[in-house]
C-alpha cells in the first residue's frame, strides 16, 4: 500500500534541461510506470517557467500529494516555491546539468531508479532558504559567483554540463576585483554581527555541496532553522589561492581574508552586487536571505536520511 502523499500526484517536465534532452527521458513512459505502481498521476511537460510555475501551484492548491520533477535544481527551485507550507511532496528526477539537490538527497541519477525511490521512499521536512519572494533549496551566492552563472549561456550547459561553469570563470577571472561590502548576520549563537570587507564571493548554504562537487558547507543541516556562511574576502597577493585551497579542505575559519558564519538571516547591504540562487541569477543586493525552517516536504530514498538532513 502506498503512503498517502503517493496516492495521487503529478509529473511535471522541464524538456528543456538537459539531462532530459540529452538522455531523452520518456515522459509518456514514466506516466504509465507510476500508474501501474498505483499512483493516480498526470503529467504536464512545460513549455516555459511559467507554466512550470503554475502548474505545481495548481498541484498544491489541488491537493495533489506528490510532484514528481523531472529536470535540473532551476525547476526544482521554482516548484519549491509554489509547494512552501503546502504539505505536497516535491520528488526530484534528476534530468539536469548538476542535480546537486540529487546528490544531496542521495537518489539515483536513472530516471527509472529515481522513480523506484521515491515510491519506496520517504517524505521529511526541510528548511528553505528565502530571498524576497524566491526561495533556494541549496545555496545563495553573491558576487563573482553569481556574475560567473548569469554569464554561462544554456547552449554552454547543453554541450559542457558543470564545466561550463569552469569555462566562463577562466574568461571572467582576470576581469574580476573584489568590492567594498556591508552585511550582517543575526541569529544563531551571538548578537547580530556586521561586516565591512573586499569581497569577491559570498556563499550562503542551505546544504552542503557547491556545484555538487566541493562540499563547501560540510556542517550545514537543511533542518536546523540556520544559514551557513563564507565569504572570501582576499586583499593582499596570494589571497586568492590560499582560500581557494582552504575552501575545499573546510579550513577557512580563523583565515584573516575570510568570514565563517552561521545564523537565521543575511542582511546584505552594499547595492549592485548580483545575487544566485540554486544557479539561477535573480537580480542585485541589496538583500535580505532568510530561513523558512521545516517550509517543505521533500520525498528521499528509505532507510537513514542523507547528513543533510540529520
Amino acid at each position: 500500500m502506498l503512503p498517502d502523499h503517493l496516492q495521487r500526484g503529478l509529473i511535471l517536465v522541464n524538456p528543456r534541461a538537459r539531462g532530459i534532452v540529452a538522455r531523452r527521458f520518456d515522459a509518456e513512459a514514466a506516466l504509465r510506470y507510476v500508474r501501474r505502481r498505483g499512483v493516480e498521476a498526470r503529467l504536464v511537460v512545460a513549455s516555459s517557467v511559467d507554466e512550470m510555475s503554475a502548474e505545481a501551484r495548481k498541484a498544491a492548491a489541488g491537493g495533489d500529494g506528490v510532484v514528481f520533477v523531472a529536470g535540473g535544481d532551476g525547476a526544482l527551485r521554482l516548484v519549491a516555491r509554489e509547494l512552501a507550507g503546502s504539505g505536497t511532496v516535491l520528488a526530484a528526477i534528476p534530468g539536469g546539468t548538476a542535480n546537486v539537490w540529487g546528490r544531496e538527497a542521495g537518489i539515483p541519477t536513472g530516471f527509472r531508479a529515481a522513480f523506484d525511490a521515491h515510491l519506496s521512499g520517504q517524505a521529511v521536512e526541510m528548511d528553505l532558504g528565502a530571498a524576497g519572494d524566491e526561495v533556494f533549496l541549496l545555496m545563495a551566492s553573491i558576487g563573482w559567483d553569481a556574475a560567473i552563472a548569469g554569464r554561462v549561456s544554456l547552449a554552454l550547459k547543453r554541450r559542457m554540463g558543470p564545466l561550463a561553469y569552469v569555462v566562463e570563470a577562466a574568461r571572467m577571472l582576470p576581469s574580476l576585483r573584489p568590492a567594498p561590502a556591508r552585511w550582517s548576520v543575526s541569529g544563531g549563537v551571538a548578537p547580530e554581527r556586521a561586516y565591512e570587507r573586499p569581497l569577491a564571493v559570498m556563499l550562503v548554504g542551505n546544504t552542503r555541496l557547491y556545484g555538487g562537487v566541493v562540499e563547501i558547507a560540510d556542517q550545514a543541516s537543511a533542518r536546523d532553522g540556520l544559514l551557513d556562511l563564507y565569504a572570501l574576502c582576499p586583499e593582499r597577493p596570494g589571497d586568492g589561492a590560499r582560500l581557494a585551497w582552504k575552501t575545499v579542505r573546510h579550513a577557512l575559519a580563523g583565515d584573516r581574508a575570510a568570514v565563517v558564519d552561521r545564523g537565521s538571516g543575511v542582511s546584505f547591504e552594499t547595492p549592485g552586487f548580483p545575487i544566485q540562487l540554486d544557479g539561477d541569477t535573480v537580480g542585485e543586493t541589496p538583500v535580505r536571505l532568510t530561513v523558512r525552517p521545516r517550509a517543505l516536504r521533500v520525498s528521499v530514498p528509505a532507510g537513514p536520511l542523507p547528513a543533510v538532513l540529520p
